[in-house]
């Protein structure tokens, strides 16, 4: 018996596996949070909650990174390929690399605002 290897399978394994992992719960920085943050405390919540953000921004872009090789390996829908698919999961990689980056430069911030307020 000849076993074969299923792209969409293996595809679906990739979503459970990723679906699987629970991020951890810090709520969203609100506009009033930011404007009473006065002591190092607030502020490491504040970067806290950013990192949490960069954290769940990561995990998205290497959840699409995952389905982009599924699409390549898989073929793609029949009428346009691998190739769309692809390209819309590497954006959205990019996109979601990028909000990461961006996260982590603001809970930086953050934590230098905690310094300084410590002094």
């Amino acid at each position: 018996m000849k076993l074969h290897t299923n792209p969409l399978a293996a595809f679906a394994a990739v979503l459970a596996l990723f679906a699987s992992v629970p991020l951890p719960a810090v709520a969203d920085v609100t506009e009033a949070q930011i404007a009473a943050a006065k002591t190092p405390a607030d502020h490491e919540a504040i970067a806290k909650s950013y990192d949490a953000d960069a954290a769940a921004a990561e995990a998205t872009a290497s959840k699409h990174e995952a389905m982009a090789r599924a699409y390549h390996s898989a073929g793609g829908p029949k009428k346009t390929g691998p190739n769309s698919m692809v390209r819309h999961c590497e954006r959205l990689v990019k996109s979601y690399t990028d909000a990461a980056a961006d996260y982590q430069a603001l809970a930086a911030e953050h934590r230098s605002m905690a310094q300084d307020a410590a002094k």
